[in-house]
């Protein structure tokens, strides 16, 4: 069956070619004058909702790394809470929306408009956010009514090209995104799932981004009780539902933490949860309650949550299925929220 949300899906790879396309010719401009404006400020904060909050995990550590002060906010509260605009020009602003049109991350841009320096990415150029840019970065991902997919990577792959990853990286993620996806494997994995009326994600470093998108869209998309933790947080607290019943998504690219997650998670398995392992890890631990889907390595931890974004949308669309519902179809909510 193929559904709007898998035809979105299915046309990831050809919206991450348009985005490292435009990147390499036109774009560039856009991305020395971005270049530019990183090398004069010392302090970055990142705002958005949701997705376009969260995708900005994904390059924290690579700029601490350029010696930068990074701090990553919910757009509202940091509105509400944090915004002082006589205060905001020692800071460069990074916000994101796919749309360009969300009620707090739009308002966020607005009030500092001629008070501190900002860079908005978001897919719509014509968004009340693009106009009021000091500079404008556009996700090039095409068309988008489902929960957000080809948004959601290109706003991956031009963060992880901001913070200085390279183009040839990111075509190769797109020629091995659709080869990823097995679908009898991803369908098994859904069904190993069930009931799935909570499952927790878990990661830790750069991965973090893709633990708690999927977080989101699992409640968005096929209603299931969801939350995301790092792997270290987990144990603090949240590892006393770990039981017989308990479901969980473990994401361990190969990197700094692995042998700290793959700890936790044997942990995990010993008492009775039941874990679908995302990895590029050789050799990852078996059991009768791990179901492991394993990818090719993408050549850095970092490209692991663009690596997945095939998988995770397929097996959102197998447990919404399963749950008896359609992902990508909006019951309460809709695509763009423009209201507080």
């Amino acid at each position: 069956m193929t559904t709007k949300f898998l035809a979105e899906v299915s046309g990831q790879p050809q919206a991450l070619r348009d985005l490292v396309a435009f990147y390499r010719k036109d774009g560039r401009r856009l991305l020395r004058l971005w270049q530019d404006l990183l090398d004069r400020h010392p302090a970055l904060v990142f705002c958005g909702m949701g997705t376009s909050e969260h995708s900005a995990l994904l390059v924290q550590d690579a700029l601490v790394k350029q010696d930068k002060t990074v701090s990553v906010h919910d757009a509202g509260e940091y509105l509400h809470y944090l915004l002082y605009p006589r205060r905001a020009s020692a800071g460069l602003f990074v916000l994101i929306s796919q749309s360009g049109e969300s009620a707090e991350t739009r308002k966020v841009t607005l009030t500092l408009q001629g008070k501190a320096p900002t860079v908005v990415l978001a897919n719509d150029e014509s968004s009340t956010m693009a106009r009021a840019a000091d500079l404008f970065l556009p996700l090039k991902a095409g068309e988008e009514a489902s929960v957000t997919n080809k948004t959601y990577l290109n706003t991956l792959a031009l963060l992880y090209l901001m913070a200085g990853g390279k183009p040839a990286a990111l075509e190769g993620i797109a020629g091995c995104l659709a080869a990823s996806v097995q679908e009898e494997q991803v369908e098994a994995a859904a069904e190993f799932l069930m009931p799935a009326e909570s499952i927790h994600f878990i990661a830790r470093g750069p991965a973090l981004a893709a633990a708690r998108q999927l977080a989101l869209t699992f409640m968005e998309g096929a209603r299931v009780h969801a939350t995301a933790f790092a792997a270290g947080a987990f144990r603090h607290g949240p590892f006393e539902v770990v039981r017989q019943g308990h479901r969980a998504v473990f994401l361990v690219p190969a990197g700094k933490t692995d042998k700290l997650c793959f700890g936790i998670l044997k942990e995990m398995l010993a008492l009775g949860s039941r874990v679908l392992l995302l990895t590029d890890c050789e050799n990852p631990p078996q059991d009768r309650n791990l179901y492991t889907i394993r990818f090719k390595p993408p050549g850095e931890e970092r490209l692991f949550p663009l690596a997945i974004t095939q998988v995770q949308g397929c097996l959102l669309h197998h447990v919404a299925r399963l749950r008896g519902y359609e992902a990508g179809v909006f019951r309460t909510v809709s695509k763009v929220t423009a209201v507080e």
